[in-house]
């Protein structure tokens, strides 16, 4: 096994994962000449390992501390390990510590959970080597030096060999990759923390590396893309509070664990609550908790009512919660709950609104750690919700904009169409009225907005008939520009006539409004359905990096509403490297009224400029 496989099969690889039930360091010790080269060449590999190992293993990991923190794992770990790094004896212990110290080895711990009540007992690996060809093999043998005296025996897949070989191979991969992000329903797996590996670097450090130091892994220009990350949680942990204003795309999501693992490390904060709108959003930062932290994460939105199973809890954790929740859960926060918390609030704009100021003012400040984000913070014509966000959250303590993104090749670069079309004389009646009625309120001294007025003039020019006509010679002329494409509409019942349309054009589609489910979106994202129409329910927060062209029928005065639609198409692909999005958009270049002004065409002026943006060359080679 180890002449003719493993010893070779790891002197050719740069990328090794493996999920066995029972792993010691025995196993490195006899893999250790094809180990020296994988090592030493810079591979990494990946363990999802039962918990059951020699002490002198777990003392090589230094997996203690992540137990004090876990219960579950502390008591599958306790009649094991007793001993800390006082057996580091042989040159074995010492290459598993510094593999694990050098980012060369991670290892994660599974424990079966739901109806399995026994050990993780799977046995399977991947090797891939830098032209992406792998080989998976599967079988009875664990990685210890007592299975290679058994009779034992694998059965080995090649991705080159033809599809039905390949398909093996990705289906293994698929199945490791979902117990490494701790997907699979059936097995809770469990990291070592970075605080490990530092402790590891000090009682490896009397100790040479058995094997050659890997070299320095190249800074990458696709690293340096998102260097911008970096500079922004720098920025938040000087400040402590504060908005992080980040283009859609540019990984606001990300930025912030970042943020919550480095307060975290420092022991500055016990506990973290996340709270947005919509529970599409809310879905996706509960899966980021549960990939990207090792706190207990709990949910309060839709049909999951665990805020006070979150405030009852004393290990490390995180609360995901709706918005409107936020004033039935905070009142019974004590101050030192918060006094050690951070409170992240994405589309922190959305906290601005009049029922927030109403329930929750004085309620956010409390938190030690105050962080915002969103792509358009600023509440337009809304000074007082913007004093709201400023006081209780913070001010704007970062900037990196959509221009910055697309530059850097983050986000891709688009095509810019503008449909001219003209109101009719109804509309420009119904207008007429909506101003006539705004000043009439004004005058008998009623408490009117500008915004209210600016919003319904805008209904009118969302939802006109005139802008059917010339949607529906660009439907016939440019047929291909309606796959991976998201149709955003103001109404319904406006939604209906383009839906018509559409299936005239034979174009495949489906709604996603506030009645519909949430299936259909996943028959989007999933490539399933090419066209979906919609209204705001997609405006904020989802990520479906295929979307290619937007259809903008219902587009606000306000940037805020534009730039979150316009970030649904500007994500990059993997699948497609040379993508470039297209926003077909509709402009009223006649518009010359005193009251509308002149919002299409200021609109017009900042999409064209915009998409002359090009993504600089060097970033994205």
């Amino acid at each position: 096994m180890i002449s003719e496989f493993y010893g070779p099969a790891l002197a050719a690889a740069n990328q090794y994962d493996r999920g066995v039930g029972y792993f010691t360091s025995n196993w490195l010790r006899l893999a250790g000449s094809g180990l020296a080269v994988f090592a030493g060449g810079g591979g990494r590999a990946r363990f999802v390992v039962s918990p059951y190992m020699g002490a002198e293993d777990w003392a090589a990991l230094n997996q203690g501390d992540q137990a004090k923190s876990d219960l579950l794992l502390y008591e599958s770990l306790r009649s094991v390990v007793d001993d800390l790094p006082s057996a580091l004896e042989t040159q074995t212990l010492a290459a598993l510590s510094w593999m694990i110290a050098d980012g060369l080895l991670d290892i994660r711990i599974a424990l079966p959970r739901g109806d399995l009540d026994g050990d993780f007992h799977d046995k399977f690996g991947i090797f891939s080597d830098e032209l992406s060809d792998s080989i998976a093999f599967h079988g009875s043998q664990n990685d210890s030096a007592k299975a290679f005296r058994n009779y034992e025996s694998i059965s080995v897949f090649y991705s080159w060999i033809d599809g039905r070989e390949a398909q093996r191979v990705s289906e293994h991969q698929h199945r490791f990759d979902k117990l490494w992000n701790n997907q699979d329903p059936n097995v809770r797996v469990f990291q070592l923390p970075d605080a490990i590996k530092k402790k590891l670097i000090q009682f490896t450090s009397t100790l040479g590396r058995p094997y050659n130091a890997p070299k320095a892994p190249k800074v990458s220009k696709e690293s340096n893309k998102w260097i911008h990350q970096d500079a922004a949680v720098e920025a938040f942990l000087e400040k402590k509070h504060g908005v992080l204003e980040m283009a859609t795309g540019t990984g606001k999501t990300k930025t912030a664990f970042k943020i919550i693992d480095e307060l975290t490390e420092r022991c500055a904060i016990k506990s973290v609550v996340i709270t947005m709108s919509g529970t599409d959003l809310l879905t996706q930062w509960h899966k980021s908790a549960i990939m990207s932290s090792d706190l207990a994460v709990f949910r309060h939105f839709g049909r999951w009512k665990e805020a006070s199973s979150f405030l009852s809890c004393r290990l490390p954790k995180v609360l995901i919660i709706a918005r409107q929740q936020l004033n039935k859960v905070l009142p019974f926060l004590e101050d030192e709950d918060v006094s050690n918390a951070l409170l992240v609030c994405d589309e922190v704009h959305g906290m601005g609104s009049p029922s927030m100021v109403r329930d929750l003012t004085g309620q956010l400040s409390r938190f030690k750690y105050r962080l915002g984000l969103s792509a358009t913070p600023e509440r337009e014509y809304d000074s007082e919700g913007n004093d709201f966000i400023s006081a209780e959250i913070g001010p704007v303590i970062f900037e990196f904009g959509l221009e910055d993104a697309i530059k850097k090749g983050i986000l891709c670069g688009f095509e810019y169409t503008a449909l001219s079309y003209t109101l009719s004389n109804e509309d420009k009646v119904e207008i007429r009225q909506i101003i006539k009625r705004h000043h009439a309120k004004q005058a008998a001294g009623e408490a009117v907005s500008d915004e209210a007025l600016y919003r319904d003039i805008a209904r009118v020019r969302k939802t006109t008939k005139e802008k059917i006509r010339p949607f529906n010679d660009f439907l016939s002329e440019q047929p291909d520009l309606f796959k991976r494409c998201l149709i955003f509409v103001e109404t319904a019942a406006f939604g209906r006539d383009v839906q018509s349309l559409l299936m005239e054009a034979r174009v495949p589609y489906h709604t996603y409004f506030q009645s519909d489910e949430s299936a259909n979106l996943e028959r989007f994202a999933e490539g399933k359905l090419e066209c979906l129409v919609s209204c705001h329910r997609l405006s904020e927060g989802i990520d479906i990096q295929s979307v290619q062209n937007i259809v903008l029928f219902s587009s606000s005065r306000a940037k805020l509403e534009t730039i979150q639609r316009l970030g649904r198409c500007l994500r990059t692909d993997p699948e497609n490297p040379t993508k470039r999005a297209h926003v077909l958009d509709f402009v009223d270049f006649t518009n010359q009224d005193a009251v509308d002004g002149s919002a299409d065409l200021d609109r017009y002026n900042w999409f064209t400029q915009l998409s002359n943006v090009i993504p600089q060359q060097d970033e994205i080679e």
